[in-house]
């Protein structure tokens, strides 16, 4: 599916309308660049709201993905209205109307954000178990506590005084409120969430996120307009607005985020952000100081970064450990399911799916095929060349089998007897075992010299005899024996009192 060309002109769309905002900021009074300002916000989370919006609309999204990417549409509207409330008071009092308060940023805003976290919390994440809930808890609380630090003093503290009254305080926090928000969302997607946002779109939402964070700590009037902060907050959600592209056209071409590098089974964001927050305290306090509580806080400051590089070479080593287990434990399981000779799966993992072929008959009457694969002649070339010979065409024959029947499971018992279970109707499962017959009965080469094998293949159903593995395998073995007896080197169907037409299809070249 190709992107809407109406799309691809949003970017620079929200480009033109940022240009603009700058140039009236630099060129018209204040009353009047507040109101252009914000109308190019209006423009770019309008642009940002259509991209979401077709994103959650996109065809084969998943439904939690779609749930989200909705729940984000409705945060955006939100805020959409709070911006439109606060431009019609900027223009009322322009106009020489009365001064209007900013109910956008003093009751929409805290809204839109409390919709955002929703969409937030609604953004589909790996499973966890209890105290990997709690650790990632933790880590995300340490994290946004220290970013509340420095928006307080650096932001709100500023921008705001008990004098201005209380009801400001919310216009004064709503931006700050926003970035931790979204600061939240971020953290959020990186410690849990599924793999469903693209690398660069969640690059381009941190430094959007980083923008506006350093655009809200400047110092200055808030009153006034700030060039250098308006640019920065600008460039922010052109950052938003790309980064929402890139994720619209990752979801409508239906390809999935790269894996990367191995994931860091632990974060240092809590310990940056303890870092930072003990640096902002020595700011705030280090000029009433003397040399004696000088001191004392450099001494709990190196006690303190001693302690988080103990502790982080400490997981490092726990994850190392974990992941050579994590390596050792699939090791172990792959021997435990799989033949090592031929590399197919063996008895053990044979029964487990004829297990589950067995269930699923009885709770949803979808029939599966069980094909018991008998070598013949293999005896006479394991005998007369040696069983390195009989080993390697053992091989050779596991991955005809595999190329025959590659979506079905496929199995070595033992020796020369091999077992195909698919989940087909009994037409599908006769056809597979003539391809089969025709594929085992060709020639192989084996240290140079032709070897000859064919293949005696008895076909049982689920559905046709005792659901239980091991009359299932009773049935195929019967009716591989009938073809053994009638000729060998073709197919029979149990629980049929009659050969079938496709028995046998030929006579073997060899015997044994």
């Amino acid at each position: 599916m190709s992107v809407p060309r109406g799309v691809h002109a949003l970017l620079p769309a929200g480009v033109v309308a940022a240009v603009l905002a700058l140039a009236a900021a630099a060129t018209l009074p204040a009353a009047v660049a507040r109101p252009a300002i914000v109308v190019a916000d209006l423009v770019l989370i309008s642009a940002l709201t259509c991209v979401f919006h077709r994103t959650a609309r996109a065809p084969g999204l998943p439904a939690p993905a779609a749930r989200f990417w909705t729940s984000m549409v409705y945060a955006l509207l939100a805020y959409t209205i709070g911006m439109a409330v606060d431009l019609t008071a900027m223009f009322v009092t322009a106009a020489g109307g009365p001064a209007v308060p900013m109910y956008g940023a003093q009751l929409i805003y805290p809204l839109a954000g409390l919709l955002t976290l929703f969409a937030v919390f609604r953004y589909p994440t790996i499973a966890q178990s209890g105290a990997e809930r709690l650790r990632v808890s933790l880590d995300t609380g340490i994290v946004l506590l220290g970013a509340a630090s420095f928006v307080w003093y650096f932001t709100v503290s500023h921008s705001w005084s008990p004098a201005r009254g209380w009801l400001s305080l919310s216009e004064a926090m709503a931006l700050p409120v926003t970035v931790l928000v979204a600061g939240f969302g971020v953290l959020r997607v990186a410690f849990v969430g599924a793999k469903l946002l693209a690398r660069p779109t969640v690059a381009c939402y941190a430094a959007c996120i980083v923008l506006t964070a350093v655009a809200t700590s400047m110092p200055g009037d808030p009153d006034q307009v700030r060039m250098a902060p308006t640019a920065l907050l600008l460039l922010a959600q052109l950052s938003s607005l790309a980064g929402a592209l890139i994720q619209y056209r990752v979801t409508v071409a239906g390809t999935t985020r790269s894996r990367g590098a191995a994931r860091r089974p632990f974060s240092v964001l809590p310990y940056g952000a303890s870092a930072a927050a003990f640096g902002l305290l020595v700011i705030v306090v280090g000029p009433g100081l003397d040399g004696r509580r000088w001191g004392v806080v450099i001494g709990v400051g190196l006690l303190l970064c001693l302690v988080a590089v103990r502790q982080l070479a400490a997981l490092r080593e726990n994850g190392r450990l974990l992941a050579e287990n994590r390596v050792l434990a699939e090791r172990l399981q792959h021997q435990a399911w799989h033949d090592e000779l031929t590399g197919l799966a063996n008895r053990a993992y044979f029964a487990h799916h004829a297990d589950a072929a067995i269930q699923r008959y009885a709770t949803t009457g979808a029939d599966s095929a069980l094909l018991l694969i008998d070598l013949d002649g293999f005896k006479a070339v394991n005998d007369t060349r040696g069983h390195a010979a009989g080993d390697r065409l053992l091989c050779e024959i596991a991955a005809r089998l595999t190329r025959e029947a590659p979506d079905a499971v496929v199995c070595r018992l033992g020796g020369d007897e091999f077992v195909v279970l698919a989940g087909q109707p009994v037409e599908e499962a006769a056809r597979l075992a003539e391809r089969i017959v025709r594929a085992v009965a060709e020639p192989a080469v084996i240290d140079g010299q032709p070897a000859r094998v064919g293949a005696s293949i008895g076909i049982a159903l689920v559905g046709d005899g005792p659901a239980d593995q091991a009359g299932l395998l009773r049935r195929a073995d019967a009716a591989m024996y009938e073809v053994k007896a009638a000729g060998r080197n073709g197919w029979r169907l149990s629980a049929h009192p009659e050969p079938t037409a496709g028995t046998p299809l030929g006579t073997s070249t060899t015997t044994g």
